[in-house]
């Protein structure tokens, strides 16, 4: 991504107050993302943002005055979008459905979705981009908590499992799958992703399960 000015006294950070500064400041997220997931982190320029927003490039650089800026804020706005849709997912599971299998299904879905691989993306090319590095190692954290806060909530019944194991358990849905969605096998591909699939809800729920009656 090209750099942008330098920070100055005048670039520190402001507050829009404004209905509108509201709206061009997030329309100008929205495309940042947009950008992420169709031209991938290199392609993604101010001209391109701003093209993508409808807006000016001045624009662009008077709600971000740096490329970090504007990386740091888009990046966080498109783990809350993830996030926050994945979450709602999670909460119309039906009581009566088997939770275990419903949330690997979910979160099968999810880590094929466009927000999800731009973001994987961006943790790729963060290893040759030092600007980018910092502000992905932090939003890295963030996406962490993030999902450790929303699985705690909707699966509450859990709350009895102690942390290490539901740690252990969370961790190894989360290499598996996200793995797994990385993986080309190029032969009878739908039925091997099947088959990991259903051998990793049977251990989610056999551990997990376990944990509850203890």
């Amino acid at each position: 991504m090209t750099k942008t000015t330098t920070p100055t006294a005048e670039s520190e950070p402001r507050k829009y107050q404004t209905k509108k500064s509201v709206a061009t400041r997030n329309a100008i997220l929205d495309a940042t993302v947009q950008c992420f997931i169709e031209l991938g982190y290199h392609r993604t320029t101010t001209t391109e943002i701003a093209r993508f927003a409808g807006v000016t490039r001045g624009a662009v650089q008077y709600y971000f005055p740096t490329t970090s800026d504007v990386l740091a804020a888009s990046i966080d706005h498109m783990i809350d979008q993830w996030i926050d849709t994945y979450a709602e997912e999670l909460r119309k599971m039906p009581a009566t459905a088997n939770r275990f299998s419903s949330g690997v299904d979910i979160y099968w879905r999810f880590v094929k979705h466009p927000l999800f691989v731009a973001w994987q993306e961006l943790q790729a090319a963060a290893r040759t981009a030092p600007e980018l590095k910092p502000i992905v190692d932090k939003a890295a954290k963030r996406y962490d908590r993030r999902r450790l806060e929303v699985g705690r909530e909707v699966y509450a019944e859990l709350s009895e499992v102690p942390d290490d194991v539901y740690d252990i358990a969370r961790d190894l849905l989360r290499v598996a799958l996200e793995g797994l969605a990385a993986i080309q096998f190029g032969n009878d591909t739908e039925r091997r992703e099947q088959a990991v699939l259903d051998l990793l809800k049977q251990m989610m729920s056999d551990l997990l399960s376990q944990q509850q009656r203890r």
